[in-house]
């Protein structure tokens, strides 16, 4: 993710998923692809990869993180 796009569309526009501790989910709006982010105040510690919802990765609650821009 570097540069803040989508490593697999470039796109650069997500949408938040569930969070906990130091760490945030985030999905490209563009491709689905879905990443777990972890943050040490404004530096990314972390990347790791997440399988998306048409892949078998869990489903996110539309009322908590709705799509934009689809």
């Amino acid at each position: 993710m570097q540069g803040g796009s989508c490593p697999d569309c470039r796109g650069f526009i997500f949408r938040d998923g569930p969070r906990g501790g130091i760490s945030q989910n985030i999905e490209c709006v563009g491709c689905g692809s879905r990443f777990n982010v972890v943050r040490y105040f404004d530096h990314i510690v972390r990347v790791e990869r997440l399988p998306r919802e048409r892949e078998g990765g869990g489903k996110w609650r539309e009322d908590m993180f709705p799509r934009v821009l689809q």
